[in-house]
């Protein structure tokens, strides 16, 4: 009886490994939707609707990928849709480092990191400090010498949430400089650029690849870019470093899915995503629409949100954030 019990399990796990495997073979059958957690218009809503429909071509099979805006509190509303959805492939999602990790280590999520199975990084967008174009900073020390003069009296806009990459730059700004700013958070870029424009607020936190068409067109002016070096696609801005300020911070953008997603549907997904970005039809069109990509695969990727959610971790011990 237990030879036969035994072989009866056997056999069902065997079957078990067979559907998977033919489901994963199939996959996909039907239109996956792409989560993106922020409103329309913004750096992550750009990446995605970027490489959605060449991850449709590499997928093959007519497959059809939904790009679908679940903007709210910071992210939060977005990720939790992906973390809780059904591991079958179907529904999938960009996620930004460190945003997410912030809310999990703020203890504010309805989820945690290993909820994710990460696919690939695509881009890594450093951030910048832009005035209107009529403001009279022109650069971060006068920024730096008008907030020393009166503390608390100017607001840094974000299009993000408290705990946001954008507030805690901030945060890391004010130790840095030994200054006292305001945070004020729009909860998306479109407002918060329109603030800017508007003359509303004197200086906003966003990615590069959301300031560059407005600083080119003269409308805003970016007084620093938070990398190591000047970006390719603005290269007349001057980095935060040059100016004395040691400030390096960006938002990294990748694809994840519900922990629990076959492997083999994974492998698919990440492979799709690495034919986009070695297609030259979608390269082409990444350099138009200027996306800084930063391609990390599947276990790589895994590894730097690992890495990244134990640095915020260690800074929230020594500062936290609220």
């Amino acid at each position: 009886m237990k030879r036969v019990f035994r072989a009866g399990v056997m056999g069902v796990v065997a079957a078990v490994a067979l559907s998977g495997s033919a489901l994963a073979a199939d996959y996909p059958t039907k239109p996956i939707e792409m989560i993106v957690a922020f409103a329309p218009g913004g750096g992550t809503d750009v990446a995605a609707r970027s490489i959605a429909s060449f991850m449709e071509k590499h997928l093959g099979g007519g497959a059809r990928i939904a790009v679908i805006n679940k903007p709210g509190a910071g992210g939060e509303i977005g990720w939790t849709a992906v973390a809780q959805a059904k591991p079958d492939g179907y529904t999938i999602g960009f996620i930004n480092v460190p945003a997410i990790n912030a809310l999990v280590v703020e203890g504010k999520a309805k989820f945690k990191m290993d909820d994710f199975q990460p696919i690939a990084n695509l881009v890594y967008d450093p951030g910048v400090l832009v005035v209107g174009k009529n403001s009279p900073y022109q650069s971060v020390k006068d920024l730096v010498e008008a907030a020393k003069a009166k503390p608390g009296s100017i607001a840094i806009g974000t299009s993000g949430a408290v705990g946001s990459s954008e507030h805690i730059t901030i945060l890391n700004f004010e130790r840095l400089a030994d200054v006292k700013l305001t945070h004020a958070p729009f909860g998306g870029t479109a407002p918060v650029r329109q603030a800017v424009l508007g003359g509303h607020i004197p200086a906003a936190t966003m990615n590069l690849s959301e300031a560059l068409q407005l600083s080119r067109e003269g409308e805003i002016r970016v007084i620093g870019v938070m990398s190591e070096g000047r970006s390719d696609y603005l290269k007349d801005a001057p980095t935060f470093r040059e100016q004395g300020y040691d400030v390096v911070a960006g938002s990294s953008r990748g694809i994840a899915a519900p922990k629990g997603i076959p492997a083999d549907i994974v492998a698919k997904l990440e492979a799709a995503v690495d034919k986009a970005l070695n297609d030259p039809e979608y390269l082409e069109a990444a350099k138009k629409a200027e996306i800084p990509l930063h391609y990390l695969a599947s276990g790589d990727y895994k590894a730097f949100l690992e890495k990244s959610t134990a640095d915020l971790e260690a800074t929230w011990k020594v500062s936290p954030w609220r």
